[in-house]
């Protein structure tokens, strides 16, 4: 009893620091629009230029939401296997459940589209893509994360990892392969840096790996565990591809279109994921369930590197916007000294 109060303890407390990283980043990314964008003033540079070049990725941004809300509101099942008839009652439950997304595989379903369209304007951009805090050590990880999913669908059986709904099936199969090669374009130049620093990310990937094994799911049958640790693989490598995108987010001062559209688009497909991970397997966040758990926590283990990577993001976002203002406050003081002439 003791050793279960203080797991919950110990999830509570988790809870409530993890909860506050993507608060804080949200609150930083309000306080700089709030102090830089008065009655008067101009849109940043970077949002200038954001309405101004991005609008084929607009336009597919815009696709995208409308094929998404045809086939959810068409609903139905797009697995790549049929509901079994003794299980519809379990599937009319869940549709109920979620009635606007069907499923909450849908989450994962959308994120996926979300997150083909930012890579695919990211090769074909590439050369001004490459300035990106995107591309190298983030692009390395995701594409491992990529390719740990990419896995799992191929080795999983048709009803354990593959998803269910308007947006699962075949169509987030041919998704997900897609991301894959893309990833690895933008992987490309992670070769080209230090040493010291190909090996940090080789040490954090193996740990990534590591924690997998010892904190993974039941949901794959007996003698098939792997699968449940290229599913825990994704996400952990998911959260590094996040933290990476931050310290390069310090160290880069790109203000180019594609780079306000990776900050945008970042946030928003990893909180989908991060949703799904919450509150798909239990109404309340942070409690394991016990016929879900292989090994370890991997329900607290997920939830928690999903809030992670959100909040990483949503810092990203908020010094990114942070390096637009200084363009902005020189264009001010510039057309100042004109009017005092």
């Amino acid at each position: 009893m003791a050793l279960t109060t203080g797991t919950h303890q110990f999830a509570s407390s988790m809870q409530d620091s993890l909860v506050g990283l993507p608060i804080l980043g949200l609150a930083l990314a309000v306080w700089l629009v709030d102090r830089h964008s008065r009655p008067g003033d101009v849109l940043p540079t970077c949002g200038n230029t954001f309405f101004k070049h991005l609008g084929p990725e607009l336009a597919a941004l815009l696709a995208v939401a409308l094929l998404a809300s045809t086939l959810l509101g068409n609903g139905g099942h797009n697995g790549v296997h049929e509901i079994p008839s003794e299980d519809h009652a379990v599937w009319e439950s869940i549709t109920n459940e979620w009635q606007l997304l069907t499923t909450a595989d849908s989450l994962i379903g959308l994120q996926a589209m979300l997150r083909l369209l930012l890579l695919a304007s990211a090769v074909l951009r590439f050369p001004q893509a490459e300035t990106s805090p995107l591309v190298s050590e983030p692009a390395a990880f995701l594409f491992l994360a990529s390719l740990c999913r990419a896995a799992t669908l191929v080795l999983s059986p048709a009803d354990i990892y593959h998803l269910d709904g308007p947006l699962g099936g075949i169509l987030n199969i041919i998704v997900e392969a897609l991301a894959v090669p893309l990833l690895l374009r933008l992987s490309f130049s992670v070769l080209r840096q230090a040493k010291a620093r190909i090996a940090a990310c080789v040490v954090a990937a193996a740990a990534a790996g590591v924690a997998a094994k010892f904190h993974r799911l039941a949901l794959a049958d007996a003698g098939e565990e792997y699968l449940d640790i290229l599913f825990s693989a994704s996400q952990l490598l998911e959260v590094l591809g996040a933290g990476a995108f931050l310290l390069r987010s310090l160290c880069i001062s790109d203000v180019g279109s594609f780079t306000t559209f990776a900050h945008l688009m970042l946030p928003v497909q990893q909180f989908l994921g991060t949703y799904f991970m919450l509150f798909s397997w239990c109404p309340d966040a942070f409690v394991e369930v016990p016929q879900l758990v292989g090994e370890g926590h991997p329900l607290l283990l997920l939830q928690a590197s999903g809030l992670m990577a959100v909040g990483f993001y949503l810092i990203a976002l908020a010094i990114y916007i942070g390096t637009c203002i200084p363009e902005k406050d020189a264009v001010h003081r510039e057309l100042h000294q004109h009017l005092e002439v």
